[in-house]
């Protein structure tokens, strides 16, 4: 985490605290053993931690939490934020660009106050500011643009601290500056307005403490969702062959901005990966842009020096780019050199629309090498998926056999998948054959199905009910011997509809021979008429 963003962060924890729980009484204290010179040291530690050492009354050590500022700690015996750890943070407010006068500003911000110097500055340059920033207007660009916002609404996140119905009314106010522009330019503003809202959101999501974060992140989330879902519409509906020079520089300002959050290796709460993937597909109409940019990719992946980068975004993006040129091969070459859990999402759109194209050969070259991946991983997650383009490849290409042998091999995770595949392709022998490979029984399937495959191919159903009359008598009690014989009674309706009554005759006569020691099971087969 970088020093600036430390700062900012713990700011914002202790002026949560302020509001919330510590005393102003506190911060004065604080601010006075801070000016009085008693901060022996304050640094910064691993895992946004601020370490120090005051010397008050005794000497004492303070860590300051910046992840959960609950979990900070002062050796002194007053419980709880002290002013100790008030003094430490000023400290290292001094220590940082800006000095004394850093730390100044942070001490009249956390009281909600103005220093003097501050409102001396504003007062002399009172005549030559207006009083409302006029917003850039349409022929600026989207740098100054995004200038404007950060200076004029670059705190608004603080006050999300538990929502961010903050930043609705500032979204709507953003796009209303160009309701009277041109399509291709509103769009434009609209995307960058969209982009400074989710960064405002993204800051707020790291003042929430570790605890508490996760049920934060999936309200933010749902919060910011229409948004997202707007942002990807515009993008859409941009036309990159069409643009011209000012449209092209304003798109390259924004993808280039969203590029950033996308190769960050920190923790975000949106996916900006799939927004800059998104940019990519609709900007790759451009042929002169794609080329520009899949060689900054290229270049970016080979540079060593660029350890904050997210390589794994970058061979994901190089790999997708390869894709929308037909250049499959290099493509799944990218991608092997990701992490699949994060970029089956992108991968599996791939092979589902070389299958539309209907480019087999492709198809199977993609299917194998996803194959490789989930075979390794084997959950729920990345099968599920997998099994569902394998169902649609057997529907379009029956004749290929290796869609089944998949399906089949990651048995038992692909179960459900190809049970419905095979009752929805009738296929009744290959379907009762994996109910009795998984051990299910004829109560645990669907009895619209057991209908169905019962009036169209009894003969398939017959061993799953000869599996289950084994497994219930195997019970060796009285309950288990009645479920035997209702199993029976459906059995002799399937050989009836089979009409191959001689060979049911024979079935049972075997039944009752091999079990004629249990006498329980010989009066339930009598009280069931099975045998007269």
């Amino acid at each position: 985490m970088s020093v600036m963003h430390l700062n900012e962060k713990l700011h914002a924890l202790i002026e949560q605290q302020l509001n919330v729980h510590v005393e102003t009484t506190i911060m004065k204290r604080g601010w006075q053993y801070y000016m009085e010179g008693k901060v022996n040291s304050a640094n910064e530690g691993s895992h946004d931690n601020l370490y120090g050492v005051v010397q008050g009354s005794d000497l004492y050590a303070v860590i300051l939490d910046a992840g959960n500022l609950r979990y900070s700690s002062c050796t002194c015996p007053y419980t709880g934020f002290c002013k100790h750890m008030a003094a430490v943070y000023f400290q290292y407010c001094s220590q940082q660009e800006g000095g004394h006068s850093l730390a100044e500003r942070s001490y009249f911000r956390l009281l909600g106050l103005s220093s003097a110097s501050t409102l001396l500055k504003n007062t002399q340059a009172e005549p030559k500011v207006p009083a409302a920033v006029r917003d850039p207007g349409a022929l600026a660009t989207a740098d100054e643009w995004l200038e404007w916002m950060e200076a004029t609404h670059g705190e608004v996140w603080r006050k999300c601290r538990h929502s961010l119905h903050a930043l609705q009314p500032l979204l709507s106010s953003l796009k209303g500056l160009s309701k009277d522009w041109e399509k291709p330019m509103q769009r434009l503003h609209w995307s960058t307005a969209i982009l400074f809202v989710l960064e405002q959101a993204e800051r707020a999501i790291n003042t929430v403490d570790s605890f508490s974060r996760y049920y934060h992140e999936m309200s933010f989330i749902r919060m910011a969702e229409p948004w997202v879902e707007h942002l990807y519409t515009l993008v859409s509906e941009l036309t990159p062959e069409a643009m011209e020079q000012r449209e092209e520089a304003w798109a390259d300002a924004l993808i280039a901005k969203v590029k950033i959050w996308a190769s960050s290796t920190e923790r975000q709460l949106f996916d900006w990966e799939y927004m800059y993937l998104a940019f990519c597909e609709k900007l790759s109409e451009s042929r002169s842009w794609y080329e520009r940019e899949l060689a900054s990719l290229v270049g970016l992946s080979k540079t060593e020096e660029a350890e904050d980068v997210n390589k794994a975004f970058l061979h994901t993006a190089i790999g997708i780019m390869y894709f929308f040129d037909m250049r499959d091969d290099q493509a799944i070459c990218h991608f092997a050199l990701t992490s699949f859990e994060r970029s089956q999402k992108v991968m599996y759109p791939c092979a589902a629309q070389r299958m539309e194209e209907g480019k087999w050969e492709l198809v199977e070259h993609w299917m194998s090498f996803l194959f490789e991946s989930v075979n390794k991983v084997k959950n729920g997650r990345s099968v599920g998926p997998f099994v569902t383009l394998c169902r649609r490849a057997d529907l379009d290409r029956p004749d290929l056999q290796v869609w089944t042998d998949y399906m089949t091999q990651l048995l038992p995770y692909s179960y459900s998948e190809l049970s419905d595949h095979w009752l929805d392709q009738k296929r009744y022998e290959e379907w009762a054959d994996l109910q009795m490979l998984v051990g299910s029984r004829p109560e645990d399937v669907g009895a619209h199905a057991l209908r169905e495959i019962a009036k169209l191919a009894p003969r398939a159903l017959m061993p799953l009910y000869h599996q289950s009359v084994e497994a219930s008598i195997q019970t060796r009690n009285r309950q288990g011997y009645r479920m035997a014989v209702k199993q029976l009674k459906k059995l002799e309706r399937l050989y009836k509809a089979d009409k191959d009554l001689p060979r049911w005759d024979y079935y049972i006569a075997g039944l009752v021979r091999k079990h004629q020691r249990l006498r329980a099971f010989q009066e339930e087969l009598w009280k069931g008429k099975i045998v007269t």
